[in-house]
């Protein structure tokens, strides 16, 4: 009888410790709704950005240069600030055009270049630039841009600089100036241009007029691929036009982003009331190192 008792209690024990273990077990397994369900350790790994390229095989590119907008990075950029007015454009109404630092901001992501009429016949523009601070040789260029409105007398342009564009020697080896696109038409076109030997007497320029489906409404991505053979054009992933030759510089390059006066020649500036503005917003400026 008393071993019965105890075989009983022995029973009994190992019972309520089981149901303890898996009362236990089953506890430490609910997930609070405020927990993380997976928590793998990748929560601060950003996805690696990849070309809009429809027609190259960008697999072993690798990222140089990337700005999201969502501040001003003294590391990266300068703002322009105008000493003096650019260029006229009488034809529109605006004799004197200026770059100011003021109009250079940051909302939503965005870089905003804003183009502003402070006087009857006066524009104030906005640009960023990188000389001295990102200068590059080779690579693929990708912006995302929502240009300003053109009739404005406003021009929205993705741009490279080189530092001795002005020495004459018949080419670009040494620096060019490489409008990626101007926005200065009313038209759903717009157009390249490259341009060596400085800007006097010896001056040289290569057009290129492409069309460019939606341009006036909403972000379009605009890509320049340069290597030591060639600068091609690219418009929403799409192969627009190239340069080869004389046009294609050798030496580093810096970028320019900016809103200017227009030489389109279709504006109504005249018409539009002091205060009046438009601005170009640029969602992110990316660089690829091409392998």
């Amino acid at each position: 009888m008393k071993k019965s008792k105890v075989i009983i209690c022995m029973f009994f024990s190992l019972l309520c410790f089981t149901f303890a273990l898996v009362t236990s077990c089953s506890t430490d397994s609910k997930t609070d709704p405020n927990d993380e369900q997976f928590d793998d350790g990748d929560d601060d790994v950003t996805p690696v950005a990849k070309p809009l390229l429809n027609s190259v095989n960008t697999s072993n590119w690798v990222l140089m240069f990337e700005d999201n907008f969502d501040g001003f990075q003294p590391t990266k950029w300068t703002k322009n600030n105008s000493a003096k007015s650019r260029a006229a454009r009488p034809g529109i109404g605006i004799n004197q055009w200026f770059w100011k630092p003021e109009n250079v901001s940051y909302r939503d992501g965005n870089l905003i270049l804003k183009s502003e009429k402070v006087g009857n016949d006066v524009l104030h523009c906005g640009g960023v630039f990188s000389n001295d601070l990102f200068e590059f040789k080779y690579g693929y260029i990708e912006a995302k841009i929502n240009i300003a409105e053109t009739m404005f007398g406003t021009h929205t342009a993705l741009w490279l600089q080189g530092d001795n564009m002005g020495n004459v020697d018949g080419t670009g080896n040494d620096g060019a100036e490489i409008d990626v696109f101007e926005s200065a038409w009313v038209d759903n076109f717009t157009k390249s241009v490259v341009h060596i030997d400085g800007y006097g007497a010896s001056h040289r320029a290569n057009t290129r007029r492409w069309d460019a489906p939606g341009i006036h409404e909403g972000y379009h991505v605009y890509g320049l691929l340069w290597d030591e053979n060639k600068l091609e054009i690219y418009y929403d992933g799409q192969f627009m036009t190239r340069y080869q030759g004389i046009w294609v510089p050798q030496v580093e390059e810096f970028l320019w982003l900016s809103t200017g006066a227009s030489f389109g020649g279709t504006a109504n500036f005249t018409l539009r009331n002091i205060g009046d503005f438009t601005e170009a917003k640029v969602d992110y400026i990316r660089v690829w190192k091409m392998n």
